[in-house]
């Protein structure tokens, strides 16, 4: 049975690296429809899609169909399931998470944000490029250029929301929030309003999040480490609570997980 499956990945140059978090490309060729799990992991992304029709479902019971070639995904409770024919052609820029509200702006409903309506003239440029035969350097190229279009001048609350991103990435999601606001000396109340404002989620749901997608690209490159030693690894004295929380982020338990790795996954292999 063919199921060819290609993934590349690449950081954002020393210019872009404060907005961007990485470009990946993945391409799907099977002879059977294809479905594929998506993991929440904080940062919205602008998604291109060649393909004519898919459906996105979520929450084990919704589903909508995704009629727009360019999207981005808003707040929708896993287990989040896109399914589509054949094949998929596929390009991603993933912002870095404290420009989430700024890229994508003014939504008050989940579900999928058509982002071509939201910037049509600079997507009319990169669609050229991102679904021809090109190497995937050409395609973050225009990307880059793209995003160098429209990137924010940061002020300061901005700044200090991309700190506090930083540090919960550099503890791998191992930090309260109560720590934060000690840390950065700002009160929790404020804290929480003003990083939601600018991250649309949670202070408290962001941290789990990035505590569950370090762990599991832990998990992915250990392979010899049991579940329960990677979650001690990362602060889970308590199966039952490591559970709930890879489950809440992810829609799967552990073990599912890494038995059934999703496609997007693979690019965190080493």
């Amino acid at each position: 049975m063919k199921n060819e499956i290609k993934i590349e990945s690449i950081l954002p140059s020393e210019t872009l690296s404060d907005t961007v978090r990485e470009f990946f490309y993945l391409q799907i060729d099977s002879d059977i429809e294809q479905t594929i799990v998506a993991i929440d992991d904080g940062c919205y992304d602008f998604m291109f899609y060649k393909e004519k029709y898919a459906r996105l479902e979520f929450e084990h019971k919704h589903s909508i169909e995704i009629s727009n070639n360019f999207f981005t995904v808003h707040q929708l409770n896993p287990p989040l399931k896109y399914r589509f024919g054949k094949s998929l052609y596929y390009f991603g820029i993933k912002v870095q998470p404290w420009l989430n509200n700024f890229f994508f702006p003014g939504h008050s409903e989940k579900g999928i944000l058509d982002i071509e309506s939201m910037y049509k003239d600079e997507i009319t440029e990169i669609q050229s490029v991102i679904f021809e035969d090109k190497p995937f350097t050409e395609k973050v190229k225009k990307a880059e250029e793209f995003i160098i279009k429209i990137k924010p001048d940061f002020n300061e609350d901005l700044y200090v929301v991309k700190q506090i991103c930083e540090e919960i990435y550099k503890r791998h999601g191992m930090v309260t929030v109560n720590e934060l606001s000690d840390q950065f000396e700002i009160s929790r109340q404020f804290l929480n309003k003003t990083f939601k404002a600018h991250v649309n989620y949670t202070l408290k749901k962001f941290i789990i999040i990035v505590r569950i997608m370090s762990l599991a690209k832990f998990g992915i490159n250990h392979s010899n480490f049991s579940l329960t030693e990677v979650a001690l690894e990362f602060g889970y004295f308590d199966q039952a609570h490591f559970n709930y929380d890879f489950k809440r982020i992810s829609g799967v338990s552990p073990s599912e997980f890494f038995k059934n790795l999703p496609p997007f996954f693979h690019r965190h292999k080493n």
